[in-house]
Parts: C-alpha cells; structure tokens; sequence
C-alpha cells in the first residue's frame, strides 16, 4: 500500500508543476470565437450561430465557461510533451446546475497557440489561446 501511495505522489508532482518546460507559468486564456463544434449521439455538428466558450487555465483552475454558466474546478491533471500542454479536469460542476458535472480536456499546441476543447459528451471545439 505504501507503495501505491508513493507512486501516486510522484505522478502527481510530475503531472503539476509550477512552470512549464519552457518556463513560463501555466496560466492561459482561450476562446473559440470563430466556431462552435458540438458532438452528441455518435456525430459532431458545427453550430450555425454560437457564443463564444471562455476558457482559463491555470494550475489552480481549470474553467470551461459556455452560454449561462462554467464548469469549473482545480485541474486534475497538467502534463507537458513537446509542444502540447493539456489540462483536464474530472467531475467539474457547471456554475448554474451543479448537478450538471463534466469531464474536461485543455490541450494547446504552445508554439502555435491552437487548442482543442474537449466537454465530454458535448463539446469537441478548436480555439485560440494567449498565456497570461
């Protein structure tokens, strides 16, 4: 047991840590202001009007906020390899129905600043980011 406890504690402080491989801290802002991509029942769809999701990543939060609410919360993980610099977080209530929990994945390709939004089960959207 002790063993597993151990691992744990090492994976965790390799998947949090304070600045990213290139130095910089971990804290970005993402939008997707030119499309909305929604996928439910086995396709995805792009929205024909949408507002845009804002998004903030830090490695104390993790918010995915869309229409009347966010879903928010501490990361449960922040890994870095190479380029790509992914956040997610499990079980995230929504601000306005926190019934409504959510599986979320963050991941920004840091070079170009492109990102892939993941809700699961609702969306599967590209955005654009800028570090803060």
């Amino acid at each position: 047991m002790r063993h597993l406890v151990t691992a744990a504690i090492c994976v965790a402080a390799m998947t949090l840590p304070a600045l990213s491989a290139s130095g910089e801290e971990l804290s970005w802002s993402c939008r997707n202001n030119d499309l909305e991509i929604s996928c439910n029942h086995g396709k995805c769809e792009v929205a024909e009007a949408h507002t845009a999701m804002d998004v903030h990543l830090s490695r104390d939060e993790i918010s995915v906020c869309a229409y009347s609410g966010c879903w928010a919360g501490k990361p449960s993980a922040i890994v870095q390899t190479g380029a790509f610099l992914t956040f997610a977080g499990t079980s995230l209530p929504f601000s306005t129905n926190p019934e409504d929990l959510a599986d979320v994945s963050v991941t920004i390709a840091t070079k170009s600043h492109v990102a892939t939004i993941l809700v699961a089960g609702g969306y599967a959207t590209p955005a654009v980011c800028e570090p803060k």
